[in-house]
């Protein structure tokens, strides 16, 4: 972790580890980050191999809700195609049609 002003720098790889896998630990890591003064954060991945969707859905849910400015840098092809599917398929929800239907009782004979 390193301090610029008013930012601060976060190795992902040192803070978790170098296979982001689990929704706690995306939770985690944001509990950690809220708490710094600094307004500004710059997030590495560097060292950072594999995520799971788990992990990238839960991380970007948190950016959404925290207050932070929030930086990504010096994140691998795959790791971004996860992030990448992960917003496609946010933007693709499908809405679930609740209006009730009509019931046929349909027998059949054999």
């Amino acid at each position: 972790m390193t301090i610029f002003e008013n930012e601060k720098v976060i190795w992902v790889a040192e803070y978790i580890s170098q296979h982001l896998a689990f929704r706690d630990s995306a939770d985690d890591f944001f509990s950690y980050m809220n708490n710094f003064d600094e307004s500004d954060l710059i997030i590495d991945f560097s060292g950072v191999e594999s995520i799971t969707r788990s992990f990238a859905h839960q991380y970007m849910k948190n950016k959404e809700k925290t207050k932070k400015r929030i930086t990504e840098r010096n994140i691998h092809s795959n790791v971004m195609q996860m992030f990448e599917l992960v917003k496609k398929q946010k933007s693709e929800q499908v809405r679930i049609n609740t209006e009730p239907i009509e019931v046929v009782d349909v027998v059949c004979g054999f």
